[in-house]
């Protein structure tokens, strides 16, 4: 039976991160960057490491201009932080038994987020961040990565663990029903900009063929369309309010805009900073703050 569970547990973490050394829980840590963005040029200016602990810091996520959040890793496990760049300010948001990831604000005193305890047992939780109580919106779909429609209450678009892949599904938190979109997907799941392709669409990874794609689903209709290819097969990105795609190589910064360039741009390089191997990134809603994760 313990054989059973720890193997579960394994299985769940792999399938999630899609990284065998998480299991390990990697050293990273975040950093915040006030930028300057304008056609296809960037600015970095104050640079700061805002993550305290050592160990696992990532996903990080913008609630508004000058809050983020992250999960991080306190007593061997991860709960959710809150960093406010006003007052250089954490906040521990959740205090659980379980180990948290992807989080999102869901609603005021309450955040989202894919929990994972010391069973193997893998759900999609919203905490009251007032009590540490929460409530599970549905258990028949393994959630790894989520987001939310900005148009449809309660809707979430989620890649969710189900035959030993990543699979695409809309799910309504209050009917419990699921729509199926697509499979073979990754972590990165956006709304992308109105200006760009509409309210309702939203990006996503594919990695059906050796190169992956950037695609996006358009909720209306269903219908998915390819964007682009992703740079070197890193599906972390994150959208510019004009259109622009940001993702990156190591410790450079590239951007993808089609009025521009068919091809992935050079923005930056961040090595000065010692940031050397970049993965997930974020950006507020102003354009004005970068948050992106540095493995060490």
């Amino acid at each position: 039976m313990k054989g059973n569970i720890l193997y579960k547990i394994v299985l769940n973490l792999f399938l999630l991160f899609n990284c065998t050394k998480f299991i390990a829980q990697t050293n990273t840590e975040i950093f915040l960057l006030d930028i300057k963005f304008k056609h296809a040029k960037i600015e970095i200016y104050n640079v700061e490491k805002i993550s305290t602990n050592k160990g696992y810091n990532n996903q990080p996520i913008f609630t508004s201009n000058n809050k983020v959040l992250f999960t991080s890793e306190r007593n061997f496990q991860n709960d959710i932080v809150q960093y406010n760049s006003l007052d250089n300010s954490l906040k521990y948001l959740t205090n659980t038994q379980t180990s948290e990831y992807s989080p999102i604000i869901y609603k005021k005193n309450k955040v989202s987020a894919v929990s994972l305890d010391k069973k193997g047992e893998q759900y999609l939780r919203i905490y009251n961040v007032n009590d540490n109580t929460y409530n599970i919106p549905f258990t028949d779909k393994i959630v790894g990565y989520y987001n939310y429609s900005k148009k449809v209450k309660n809707l979430i678009i989620s890649s969710v663990l189900e035959n030993n892949e990543l699979v695409l599904y809309t799910s309504n938190l209050k009917t419990k029903e699921h729509t199926y979109v697509d499979n073979n997907t990754g972590r990165s799941i956006h709304n992308i900009p109105k200006n760009k392709f509409g309210q309702e669409k939203i990006s996503y990874i594919s990695k059906k063929d050796s190169i992956w794609n950037i695609n996006y689903v358009d909720l209306s209709n269903y219908k998915t369309k390819t964007i682009t290819t992703t740079l070197n097969n890193n599906e972390d990105i994150c959208w510019f309010k004009d259109g622009s795609i940001l993702t990156s190589h190591k410790n450079n910064l590239y951007i993808f805009n089609s009025k521009f360039s068919n091809d992935w741009i050079l923005l930056c390089s961040l090595e000065e900073y010692g940031i050397t191997n970049i993965s997930r990134i974020a950006i507020n809603p102003d354009n004005d703050k970068l948050a992106l994760v540095n493995s060490k």
